[in-house]
């Protein structure tokens, strides 16, 4: 089985990410990919705005009609700093006959090396790196002897200009979020109040 990993503060989920997730899939011929809400982000300053319970509940409201996605609450149920090492650990010994995959946009491909135990985690999973923005990955790695260390595929998939930041302000701002999100999300998003002041 192939499994892709997808991490994230999600805060919200949106089309965005339910689009690559599905690219990703079709391209690689992935099996199942589980979106895993973070806790604590390390390298990377957030500031989250809704709780990990209705992060957690709005991307299995967007993903329900999905069979291929799931979502894990791995990461939010401890409290602690979200290292990536200690959740591909995880996976592989659930699913130990898998290949597991793990996407991540140009942003985080810039850090990589900094990440956690990065000399045992690129011995467990395939790195799946997806263009973000005008910036190319291949100049990012080809400057880079790291990247010659650890297995990776690059996606040339659309770039979706869509962001959970602009998200949010539209919805402090009275202004639609038709289409941003997927409508069970949208409609969790309501009941619940989030993202207003």
């Amino acid at each position: 089985m192939k499994i892709l990993l997808y991490g994230g503060s999600f805060d919200p989920v949106h089309t965005g990410h339910l689009i690559v997730a599905n690219n990703v899939i079709e391209k690689l011929n992935i099996d199942k990919c589980i979106f895993i809400p973070s806790n604590i982000t390390p390298l990377k300053n957030s500031n989250l705005k809704a709780n990990n319970i209705h992060r957690y509940n709005m991307i299995r409201e967007s993903i329900k009609n999905n069979s291929k996605f799931e979502v894990s609450d791995f990461e939010i149920t401890k409290e602690e700093i979200s290292y990536t090492y200690y959740t591909v650990k995880h996976f592989k010994e659930l699913y130990k006959n898998s290949e597991l995959y793990f996407l991540i946009g140009t942003d985080r491909v810039k850090d990589l090396q900094h990440w956690h135990k990065i000399e045992k985690l690129k011995e467990l999973v395939t790195f799946v790196f997806t263009e973000r923005d005008s910036e190319k990955l291949e100049n990012i790695i080809s400057h880079d002897d790291f990247y010659n260390s650890i297995k990776y595929v690059i996606l040339k998939l659309p770039v979706i200009e869509i962001s959970s930041t602009i998200i949010r302000e539209k919805i402090i701002n009275k202004k639609s979020i038709d289409y941003l999100v997927d409508y069970n999300c949208y409609k969790y998003i309501k009941e619940h109040k989030l993202y207003e002041f």
